[in-house]
Parts: C-alpha cells; sequence; structure tokens
C-alpha cells in the first residue's frame, strides 16, 4: 500500500448504547434500545440505536419503537434478558464524540496526514505518509498497528469500542469498517478491492437504500458484481448522476480527499406526538424547546454562530417536508432564532392535515 493513499473509517459501536453501557454497568450483557419512550408497545417515536445484543431480537435503527417493544417482549418471554429502554441524551454523546474525535484528529496531526468528521461517531482519517519509507509487507504491520493503537486509546480513555476499515479511498475504508462489527480491524490493500467489493450484497455501497436497492433488482442486480456487469449507460438513464456514482462505486472508484473539517456538521433535534395534532398550542411549545436543545447542545460544543437553520414536518400521512433559511445567526441570541423557527414552521401548519413528527435543525457552523 506505500504508493496509494491509506485511508482509515473509524466506526464506533452501536454507539449511544456504548454510552449507556459505560455510564451505566449494571447494564452491561442487556439488550438496550436507546430511542423513543416505548409506552409499553403504543409509542410512537422509532429507535435511535441498539446494542448488539438487542440487535439479536432483530431491532435497528429508525424502527418504530412500539414493533422493538413488542419484539423485545416476545424475546423476554421466550427466556432473553428484558430490554431496557433508553432516552436519547444528547449532551453525554456529543461529550464522548468530542473526545474520541480529539484521539483521531491528533493521530492524524501525527503522521501528518487529514482528518474529516462525517458524524456524531465516525470519521475518516488519511495517514498515507507513514509508509513512505518502508515496504509492502512492513506497511501492513504498522497499519495494523496504529489501527490496533487507535482502538486502545478509544476504549481505554472513554470506555466505547469502535470498528476500523482501511483501504486506499474513503468507500473502500467505509465499507470495511462494517466488515467485522464489533470492535473489529478491516484492512482492504488496493490490489484486493474488487474481490473483496464483488460478493457482497449492493445494500453495502454507501448511498444505496431502500428505493435504490428495490429498483437495481429490477435490473437483476443482487451482489456488487452484477452491479458491475450493468453498462455505464443504462445506469445513468435509470439513475442519473447516483447512476455514475454506482458505477464507479461498484469498481471500488473515490476520489475524494479526506478533509480538515473537525467540526459537527449538524445538531438536530425531533420529537414524535403521542397523537397526531394540528394544533399551534401543542406543537409551538414543542418547537421552542427542541429549539432551545439544539442552541444548548451547539453551546456546548463551543459553536457560537452558525448559517443554516432547517424546520422539518412529517404529517400524518407520513409524508415529510422540510424548510431552510440561510444566513448568519448567533447560536446565544435564542429569541431570534425561536422567531426565525416559527416563521419557517408556520406555512405547514395546515387546518386539514395533522401533524405526526417535527424537527429542528442548525448547520453550517461558522
Amino acid at each position: 500500500m506505500a504508493e496509494k493513499r491509506i485511508i482509515f473509517h473509524v466506526d464506533l459501536d452501536a454507539f449511544f448504547a456504548s454510552c449507556e453501557e459505560r455510564e451505566n454497568p449494571r447494564f452491561l450483557g442487556k439488550p438496550i434500545v436507546v430511542g423513543a419512550d416505548p409506552k409499553e408497545g403504543k409509542g410512537r417515536g422509532v429507535v435511535s440505536t441498539a446494542n448488539y445484543t438487542a440487535r439479536k431480537f432483530g431491532i435497528h435503527s429508525a424502527m418504530p419503537i412500539s414493533r422493538a417493544w413488542r419484539l423485545c417482549a416476545s424475546a423476554s418471554s421466550a427466556g432473553a434478558p428484558s430490554a431496557i429502554f433508553l432516552p436519547v441524551n444528547s449532551s453525554l454523546y456529543l461529550r464522548v464524540s468530542k473526545s474520541v474525535m480529539k484521539i483521531l484528529q491528533d493521530t492524524a496531526q501525527k503522521y501528518d496526514g487529514t482528518f474529516e468528521q462525517v458524524g456524531i461517531d465516525e470519521a475518516y482519517i488519511d495517514i498515507s505518509p507513514v509508509c513512505n519509507d518502508c515496504d509492502r509487507n512492513n506497511c501492513i504491520q504498522r497499519i495494523e498497528k496504529i489501527a490496533g493503537t487507535v482502538k486502545n486509546k478509544i476504549r481505554s480513555k472513554e470506555k466505547v469500542t469502535a470498528s476500523v476499515g482501511v483501504g486506499p479511498n474513503m468507500l473502500i475504508a467505509k465499507i470495511a469498517s462494517d466488515f467485522q462489527k464489533p470492535n473489529g480491524v478491516t484492512i482492504v490493500n488496493p490490489e484486493d478491492v474488487q474481490a473483496f467489493l464483488d460478493p457482497l450484497p449492493v445494500r453495502k455501497i454507501p448511498g444505496v437504500g431502500p428505493k435504490t436497492e428495490a429498483a437495481l433488482k429490477q435490473l437483476r442486480v443482487e451482489t456488487v458484481l452484477d452491479l458491475r456487469k450493468v453498462p455505464q449507460l443504462i445506469l445513468y438513464e435509470k439513475f442519473g448522476k447516483h447512476g455514475i456514482a454506482l458505477y464507479e462505486s461498484s469498481r471500488g472508484i473515490d476520489e475524494r480527499p479526506v478533509g480538515e473539517d473537525a467540526e459537527t456538521k449538524s445538531i438536530s433535534e425531533e420529537h414524535t406526538f403521542d397523537h397526531d395534532t394540528k394544533s399551534a398550542q401543542k406543537i409551538l411549545p414543542v418547537l421552542f424547546r427542541l429549539t432551545q436543545n439544539v442552541l444548548q447542545s451547539a453551546l456546548k460544543e463551543e459553536f457560537r454562530a452558525f448559517h443554516t437553520v432547517t424546520i422539518k414536518i412529517r404529517y400524518a400521512d407520513f409524508q415529510t417536508h422540510t424548510k431552510s433559511q440561510s444566513g448568519n445567526y448567533q447560536t446565544k441570541n435564542q429569541e431570534a432564532v425561536e422567531r426565525l423557527a416559527l416563521k419557517l414552521f408556520w406555512p405547514f401548519l395546515n387546518p386539514q392535515k395533522k401533524i405526526r413528527l417535527i424537527g429542528f435543525r442548525v448547520s453550517n457552523f461558522i
């Protein structure tokens, strides 16, 4: 790998649940589900994350919390431990994330590389200069040692685990980090990229969601190898620019540079109402609470200003809409941000349509 880029993708394992286990050792070994209040199977929110014990019951992120409750109840009746349902503790997760990202940023700087955070629980580091002066075998050993050191530092300091993928670009590193979860290391050499990708389900390619997967099945595409056999023109005609990306991803092509953006790109919070509503008296207090919580989280992260405010609405029929406005906004000026949030929300208040969920987000921090 000496003449190629060396990209790490570090992904914290079941991050929210791991933080909760760290804070409460009595939770160790028990199924943990973080998300909305299940209300004994009548809750209307979703799962944020579940630890690996709970995932054995079929629970996953974005699953309705009511279904997660039923799956846990069924498993418990069959003799499994009772699941622990916990609310999202944003301040805890942000605090742990900030510490972990500092470890990764310091690692990148140590090897004259670059760092890019892409979420609260994942980041890339490019440490290509590390193997400028060693042969291939020594380089691989050195990479394995660095990956182990990174994982050990995270575990030692923050008591959470991470999986690491290493490859010649961001795409391969991202896919590789998911290959041996939890707490694994997967290294893909440049000459092994195609053999690594070909047998994988096409859903493993970042950006391939349920709709794209279903559309690809119409082309008889189920694996990356299947995708690689589809002509570029057909992919472009069916998916547009995304088709070109699929064509390149199936061949392991990704020229994106790892940037130096170490900051969280956005902070958001959502609320699902117990009952669908079109009452401004019920919705506005929730909107203002979300605004306050997000601004407080931004201040804790020392973000003093930002450019973009976004409101998200989901109606009872699950139609989802967002509306944003950009400018220069001060994190401490809660009153001004609340006025803007109200302005963005007001057109969504429809006497004919009930609202199921409301969300508030700030992004593009200064």
